[in-house]
């Protein structure tokens, strides 16, 4: 019986050890903060802080930007007549594309194609509202125009400088790709080259290549930078749709001086020679025996190579020093100067070479 006592005493005292061993550790825990006075465990809410700073982290850079721009990208639907054989109008032919509002007070920069040969256009703003449009310039060789909407307070873009895109940089492309229910489309990639030289007709263009998708209706909206600015136009008609990932956007730094002439003129000032030629190949010139270069086949009435005595089956050959080998050479070249500029043309005439001085002059598309 003594001994069952002394058991049970010993027991009870073990149990009240152990409790007050229980106690300590949970105060001590308590203490190094591991449980809080709520009962709140701070190990979950560490784990959770850190997760969501690991969200934040791989967050998409393009949230932010799509955020900002998207407001400043349009939808422009044209209506364009179609004539039949004899020029009586035949039909009506829709298309959409995009615009960047330029300025708060209704001037929106898009691609010259997008509203070429417009009968009307609509201009539908990202908060739903519709304003018509009128075309203030447009320029075919660039592929840019202005239009105007009577509207104020709008978000106007902040525009970037494309001199300091490298190549690999998110590159981010918003607009409208396939009519109304796709407006505000964001698709995003990197810069895929810069001084990309493709050519448009007589014109060399250099362009931003992106992977970003630009699809029909991208035309005239924004290739954007990591910081939410402008650095490209989009031009859809510069892609070849039998190629994936490689989309062409035109230099802000390059547009802005065509858009700023195109609000102030309604068309740009380039300098004109005022001549009808033709690029005299490798093979005409082995047949023929003349140098290559680009054969005046026409001299303009009262044009600046009228004036100069140009003529008709000269062969221009350089301009200021530079070599003129085609049609292309002598447009690069001429464009690189400013009307009332003049400049020395190297022409191949009866078999002997002269040159000719020739003050250029302006061309004015919309006369």
């Amino acid at each position: 019986m003594e001994y069952e006592n002394k058991y049970k005493k010993s027991k009870i005292l073990n149990i009240v050890l152990a409790s007050i061993v229980i106690g300590i550790l949970i105060g001590g825990f308590s203490t190094y903060g591991l449980i809080n006075n709520d009962g709140a465990n701070r190990t979950d809410i560490a784990e959770a802080t850190k997760a969501s700073k690991i969200n934040e982290y791989f967050e998409s850079p393009v949230i932010d930007v799509a955020d900002k721009v998207t407001p400043s990208i349009v939808m422009i639907s044209k209506e364009e007549k179609v004539r039949d054989y004899f020029f009586n109008t035949a039909g009506v032919r829709k298309g959409t594309g995009s615009g960047i509002i330029y300025r708060e007070n209704g001037y929106i920069i898009t691609n010259n194609h997008v509203v070429e040969g417009a009968s009307s256009l609509k201009v539908t703003l990202q908060d739903g509202r519709t304003f018509d449009a009128r075309v203030l310039g447009g320029d075919a060789k660039s592929d840019l125009a202005v239009i105007k909407i009577n509207a104020d307070n709008l978000p106007a873009a902040d525009l970037g400088d494309s001199s300091k895109v490298k190549v690999g940089q998110l590159a981010v492309a918003i607009g409208t790709p396939a009519g109304e229910e796709f407006s505000g489309s964001v698709t995003a990639g990197i810069v895929s080259a810069i001084d990309r030289k493709l050519k448009i007709g007589e014109k060399e263009l250099n362009l931003i290549q992106t992977d970003a998708a630009i699809n029909p209706g991208n035309s005239g909206g924004a290739l954007v930078n990591k910081d939410g600015e402008i650095v490209g136009i989009n031009s859809a008609k510069l892609t070849d749709t039998q190629i994936e990932g490689m989309g062409f956007a035109i230099p802000i730094n390059d547009a802005m001086p065509i858009i700023e002439e195109l609000v102030n003129h309604g068309y740009v000032k380039r300098p004109w020679i005022g001549v009808g030629i033709r690029t005299v190949t490798d093979q005409i010139s082995k047949t023929y025996d003349i140098p290559k270069g680009a054969y005046v086949a026409k001299v303009y009435y009262n044009s600046p190579a009228e004036e100069s005595g140009l003529r008709v089956d000269d062969i221009i050959t350089e301009i200021d020093g530079e070599k003129v080998e085609s049609v292309e050479d002598l447009s690069n070249i001429i464009g690189k100067h400013e009307p009332d500029e003049t400049v020395k043309i190297k022409v191949y005439r009866d078999k002997k070479y002269k040159t000719v001085d020739v003050k250029l002059g302006i061309i004015n598309p919309n006369e």
